[in-house]
């Protein structure tokens, strides 16, 4: 991907609490947009077993994976739980989702750079 901003979904395409998904320089991108109706990007793979988050929604603005809810946090990727839930000596840790910039304007979505990957 690019450094660039890339537009790819009109707005009222992208809602929540479901997903979107689109494709940004070639790459498999899911849009959507949370509760105080900010628009958030970030892939389409939970690290947890390697399964699509396509089916997924959002819980509490978090992304909710479909499989196991495993949950992360749609702006920075980072893995909530069981992360944040579990202590460190009862779980694996698990390492988060990528997550993109992205921004609504002018009746359009745009995607920009992906941010770093948290640990």
């Amino acid at each position: 991907m690019s450094e660039s901003w890339e537009r790819v979904a009109r707005s009222a395409e992208v809602t929540g609490p479901r997903f979107l998904r689109v494709e940004v320089g070639g790459r498999p991108v899911l849009l959507t947009r949370l509760s105080d109706g900010s628009v958030v990007a970030f892939g389409t793979i939970c690290p947890h077993q390697g399964l699509p988050l396509d089916e997924g929604s959002l819980w509490e603005d978090e992304v909710d994976c479909p499989h196991h809810h495993y949950t992360y946090d749609p702006h920075t990727g980072e893995n909530r739980f069981p992360k944040h839930v579990v202590p460190g000596r009862r779980t694996r840790t698990v390492p988060g989702i990528d997550a993109f910039a992205a921004r609504d304007e002018g009746g359009w979505v745009h995607v920009g750079p992906r941010r770093r990957r948290p640990d």
